[in-house]
């Protein structure tokens, strides 16, 4: 089917071209837009004035937990923002509890903008307060700023037909419990039909739409034809759906909202540190986040809500009244949204299948393919697929044995992430050479599309919304591979389309979400990002049997190289320090008073579970597999400390009384020491039962919290009054209970200044920070 000499490296050169130029756009994609200047036109959302705002808000960058002095400020400086731009803010104040145990006095900023003939409410969101170790300038106060942004390009634009009600809440960080009290106590939440929700993981990155409502078609839909950057893929919610990661969207998913939920995940390294500060948050990322949210609330305000009734998070209700319509989409390069709805991908993906099929048939038939070929070629797909994945294990195995891999993200990342993509080329570009041979140019074609095939068709039965990475390209190669199948001797240059523009779609579907893999999920991703990138370039593999007919190095060069880049990116991710000042280590120190002997600790918590030389010489560290509390699971560093005097918390049973086998208690937890988080831990297998904190409900806890706290049940408040909160609960009559008693203020004691000074500059606090914690034991006795 070509021509005596072969084609040489041609094909096979431009093949990397177009990969090479596909890989480039899908990058410069994931670029945020420029920011718009404080002059653009009132009813444009401009990064400009919204950062200005954000400036106002956390330009101090002071922390300010849920509860904090600070927060109050905070919560004033966003009253006065909204006064500013027109509206009437109140403060809803209220205490919720969350399926952690964890609970909370919170007080939310609502304000409301009135429409004309109402269909429903759209809520617009993000929240206020930040963890006790950062300023939050990114999670959440560029989504603060942005909805303030918003709320004033509102007021500049014509009165939308149904209201806009704009939440700026509390407790989320704790526990998502500013938006659970909206949910559960607001009367405007009865009104609200669909939410649009902007929050943060990173301080940098695209704004990516990566949560909707229950059949999201029509979500899909709106946003597709209203967002000038769309940067979503179904790929993203599907995942999203299976990770414990939760933001307030969640709570408005299960109280039946339907909406859109916006996040940037660069920059992880800062997230839930002293580095979300004003400096470090995107322009960029403030931008997209506003030409998401904006255009997305006004075509919302604008539409007819009155059939998303709300309902239970699974219902499967929609704008346009067409139940069960979920959507297959992704962006191409943030310039456009591909959608359909998931019921006709099984059809395309089975129509493209028998396509590939009749022409496989056709060549075998015409014996321009022979049976022997053909089965090389299935044998040589499987083979990459399945050497890719043995050898990408074995990569991160050595990898993390050879220390590379600390943490779950190193400060420099490219060396492993291009380690573990130039493996999956090296494979698949050095079996297509080993096997081109035996199989020929269509032998390969023919197995790599028939397994893309089979793909397409399991994946769209079981995986609709994951399916079109393969379910595109196998349609594409349908019907680029049918002049090569019907062409008379197969035409070189019809060899060539038939190559080509399938792979090329591929890479369009494929690589943007490849290079939001490691940053959204770390290493343990690498692996699959290698088997990804090893199914996205096996239909390169027939472009490698044109490299036989090539002369002296040329054969051997693409080979070649992957193998050499494999090789030194491993060298490089092994030699690259995993910390930087810019991407430091989570190092956290607590200051621990045992009320019960008097013994008095150093704890250090680093992420890598190896101590920083410096910090490891300030004093004489022990470490503990396991922590040092027996809720504890992973290692720490204790040192001998001084003893100081610290008011231990209490817990005092008030009443109780027996009810049938059990009996009910009603305890006062309070922290002597006037510390802002208090907590009852309970004992693993106490059966207790029907938790109330302040009269608020406490869910039981769940699986996931239970191993993380060895079994040990949490019950805790993180806006501890100074006279305490009421416990309400029930346990077994005849078994005694142990209860360990905690409280914990922010910051250490003067006493600990020399560790904080160790802490090198490549180490950072992060979450709850530095902190003080005093401990004592209860027993509870029939």
């Amino acid at each position: 089917m070509a021509p005596r000499n072969g084609p040489g490296a041609r094909r096979a050169l431009l093949g990397v071209a177009v990969l090479a130029a596909i890989l480039f756009l899908a990058h410069e994609g994931l670029r945020p837009p420029a920011p718009k200047a404080v002059a653009a036109p009132a009813t444009e959302f401009s990064a400009g004035r919204a950062r200005e705002v954000l400036n106002r808000l956390v330009g101090d960058g002071v922390p300010h937990p849920t509860g904090s002095p600070a927060n109050d400020a905070v919560r004033a400086r966003v009253i006065e923002e909204f006064t500013k731009i027109g509206y009437k803010p109140e403060v809803q104040t209220g205490f919720g509890c969350d399926e952690f145990g964890t609970c909370a006095t919170v007080k939310n900023v609502l304000a409301r903008l009135d429409g004309t003939a109402g269909t429903g409410a759209v809520l617009l969101a993000a929240h206020y307060d930040s963890v006790p170790a950062g300023p939050g300038a990114s999670d959440d106060g560029a989504g603060a700023a942005t909805v303030l942004e918003v709320a004033r390009a509102l007021k500049a634009s014509p009165i939308p037909r149904n209201p806009v009600i704009i939440l700026i809440d509390d407790g989320e960080e704790p526990g998502l419990l500013g938006a659970r009290v909206f949910v559960d106590k607001h009367p405007w939440a009865k009104e609200v039909r669909a939410a649009v929700n902007v929050d943060s993981r990173g301080s940098s990155g695209s704004s990516l739409m990566f949560e909707t409502g229950a059949a999201n078609y029509w979500a899909v839909d709106l946003y597709a034809r209203h967002a000038a950057r769309p940067a979503t893929n179904s790929i993203f919610y599907t995942a999203y759906k299976q990770f414990p990661n939760d933001t307030d969207f969640t709570i408005f998913k299960a109280a039946g909202f339907q909406g859109l939920n916006f996040a940037n995940v660069a920059n992880v390294a800062h997230y839930h540190t002293p580095l979300d500060n004003f400096a470090n948050a995107d322009p960029g990322t403030l931008q997209h986040h506003g030409e998401n949210a904006l255009p997305s609330v006004l075509a919302l305000a604008n539409s007819d809500l009155s059939k998303l009734a709300q309902e239970p998070a699974t219902a499967t209700v929609d704008l346009a009244g067409d139940p069960q319509r979920d959507a297959v989409y992704f962006d191409i390069f943030e310039r456009g949204v591909i959608y359909w709805r998931v019921a006709r991908t099984l059809g395309f993906a089975i129509g493209a299948a028998g396509i590939l099929l009749l022409e496989i048939a056709w060549m075998l038939w015409r014996k321009r393919l022979t049976p022997p070929a053909f089965i090389w070629g299935l044998l040589a797909w499987l083979a990459m697929i399945l050497v890719v994945a043995g050898l990408a294990y074995a990569l991160l195995w050595a990898l993390r044995k050879a220390g590379a891999l600390s943490v779950n993200w190193v400060a420099h990342p490219l060396p492993l992430e291009l380690a573990f993509a130039a493996l999956a080329a090296a494979v698949v570009c050095s079996f297509a050479d080993a096997l081109a041979r035996k199989a020929g140019f269509l032998g390969l074609w023919a197995g790599v599309w028939l397994w893309w095939a089979l793909l397409s068709v399991v994946s769209a039965w079981q995986a609709p919304q994951l399916s079109y990475i393969v379910v595109v390209p196998t349609c594409v190669a349908a019907v680029a591979g049918l002049p090569m199948a019907l062409w008379p001797g197969g035409e070189p240059r019809a060899a060539a389309l038939a190559t080509i523009i399938p792979l090329a779609a591929a890479g369009i579907v494929s690589f943007g979400p490849l290079l939001l893999l490691y940053t959204g999920l770390g290493n343990p991703i690498l692996p699959v990002t290698s088997i990804l990138s090893a199914l996205v370039l096996t239909p390169f593999a027939p472009l490698c049997a044109d490299l036989r007919t090539a002369r002296g190095l040329t054969r051997l060069s693409i080979p070649a190289v992957t193998i050499v880049a494999t090789l030194l990116s491993a060298f490089a991710a092994i030699v690259a320090p995993p910390f930087s000042a810019k991407a430091p280590e989570r190092v956290n120190f607590i200051y621990w008073l045992d009320a019960d002997s008097g013994n008095s600790h150093w704890v250090v918590k680093p992420a890598s579970g190896r101590l920083p030389e410096p910090i490891r010489v300030a004093t004489n560290f022990q470490r503990v597999e396991k922590g040092p509390f027996p809720w504890s699971s992973n290692p720490a560093f204790l040192a001998d400390s001084p003893h100081l005097e610290f008011r231990a918390p209490t817990f005092t049973i008030l009443e109780s009384s027996v009810n049938g086998g059990r009996r009910s208690y009603r305890a006062l937890l309070r922290s002597e020491r006037g510390a802002p988080v208090a907590a009852a831990l309970i004992e693993p297998g106490a059966a207790i039962d029907s938790v109330r904190m302040e009269g608020e409900p406490v869910q039981p806890e769940t699986e996931v919290l239970r191993r993380f706290l060895n079994g040990w049940l949490l019950y805790e408040c993180r806006t501890m009054p100074a006279k305490g909160v009421e416990i309400t609960f029930t346990l077994p009559v005849d078994k005694p209970v142990e209860i360990q008693v905690m409280d914990q203020s922010y910051g250490m004691p003067l006493e600990g200044m020399f560790l904080l000074k160790s802490r090198p500059l490549t180490a950072t606090p992060s979450q709850d920070g530095d902190v003080t914690i005093v401990t004592r034991h209860v027993q509870l006795i029939p």
